[in-house]
């Protein structure tokens, strides 16, 4: 598992990691945080059946883990299943009020289900300065408040500059300026940023999906 997550995460190996995490999983289903690693790979991986299989499998060795149920959020998020993103978030929050990136994928998941007041009330607990930035802006621009989605933007930029290249990526998407957000993705690329280990699967670029640079950028990434 760590060779796999080093190749996926580390080098943007998507195809390198693939035996790694398929003979861990082969392995480790008893282990729950194997397990629930196999299932983030494969999901971004675009082999969402095998994800969905293997976090419930997850949840059934440890429910009490607040990162299972995060993670199982995650892979309902990716999926395209907003209602049930929610739901693992929320569980996921019960468990530890204090975990990380739930809150701001719960709002993510509730602001593509058009329940903005829900959205904006769950973002603006989210503690990561990079996940609340990100996806306030995103919320504001759809709100219809240009300034202040710049201005967490900006904030964004400022605080973390290449650290959240994939981010800034994804705001420029939902803004609807595709050149940009695709010449962030390249400056992701080049600094190894391993938020690119999302790109095939997430939501937040989906207004950039048929781009013909976004998809090749994709392929050039090994996602199939």
């Amino acid at each position: 598992m760590a060779l796999g997550y080093s190749k996926f995460a580390g080098f943007l190996d998507v195809r390198g990691a693939k035996p790694s995490y398929d003979r861990a999983y082969e392995y480790g289903r008893g282990d729950a945080d194997i397990v629930l690693l196999y299932a983030l790979y494969v999901v971004r991986a675009r082999r969402f059946a095998e994800a969905r299989d293997a976090i419930e499998r997850a949840l059934a060795l440890d429910p009490l883990n607040p990162r299972t149920h995060r993670a199982s959020g995650l892979i309902a998020y990716a999926s395209r299943r907003y209602g049930d993103a929610v739901a693992a978030y929320r569980q996921a929050l019960q468990l530890n009020p204090e975990i990380s990136n739930a809150n701001a994928f719960m709002g993510n998941s509730l602001m593509l289900m058009n329940k903005l007041p829900q959205a904006r009330a769950a973002i603006a607990s989210e503690k990561s300065d990079m996940f609340r930035l990100t996806s306030q802006a995103i919320l504001e621009h759809r709100f219809g408040n240009p300034a202040a989605a710049q201005e967490a933007y900006a904030e964004l930029v400022t605080k973390l500059g290449d650290a959240a290249v994939y981010q800034q990526a994804e705001v420029m998407a939902q803004f609807g300026r595709t050149s940009e957000a695709i010449d962030l993705l390249r400056r992701a690329r080049a600094v190894g940023d391993a938020g690119l280990t999302a790109i095939a699967t997430d939501p937040m670029l989906d207004p950039i999906a048929r781009d013909p640079d976004f998809v090749r950028l994709v392929k050039e990434l090994g996602f199939a």
